[in-house]
């Protein structure tokens, strides 16, 4: 009986992974008709909170189109019902939890407002600020600007900021 009540659990486990992770893989699918190069970056220890696509609607080609993915380190249950802008879609989740961070990649050129300082990071420039305890971070990597924005806690460091955002340009 125990046995079969193992197998029972397993098998659900399984199951609701896979549609996890298919779910994700559809939403890459949906990525790559705006913006060719682009998935969802996995950061080691963290889950996706959410994806949006804020769509560019001034220029034919879509250059400012942008993909916001918001991690979590504890996902939650699904949010149903959520409105957004006209111009933004959700494309997973979003799902309860803690924003750890932020993250948007687009093809565009972003400018900072702010002065910036820079650090060379396994051979990415990166230019960041801190606000407060937010660490703001740019980078150009392979013709796509990524912006990112965490909060440094006691959990999360300014250098694990720095290592999540690499690891994230990086795994493109």
């Amino acid at each position: 009986m125990k046995v079969k009540i193992m197998v029972v659990v397993l098998l659900l486990f399984t199951i609701v992974g896979c549609s996890s992770e298919g779910s994700l893989s559809k939403t890459n699918d949906t990525i790559k008709k705006y913006m060719d190069s682009v998935e969802v970056p996995v950061i080691k220890g963290l889950e996706i909170k959410e994806v949006l696509l804020n769509l560019d609607k001034e220029t034919k080609e879509g250059l400012r189109n942008t993909i916001i993915i918001t991690y979590t380190d504890e996902k939650g249950k699904l949010i149903e019902n959520v409105e957004t802008d006209s111009s933004v879609s959700v494309l997973y989740g979003p799902y309860d939890g803690e924003k750890v961070l932020t993250l948007s990649i687009s093809k565009v050129e972003v400018e900072h407002a702010n002065d910036l300082q820079s650090k060379n990071i396994n051979n990415l420039e990166l230019s960041y600020t801190q606000v407060q305890d937010n660490l703001l971070m740019y980078t150009r990597h392979n013709g796509l600007s990524y912006s990112y924005e965490g909060r440094i806690t006691n959990k999360y460091t300014e250098d694990q900021h720095f290592e999540m955002f690499t690891q994230a340009v990086a795994s493109k």
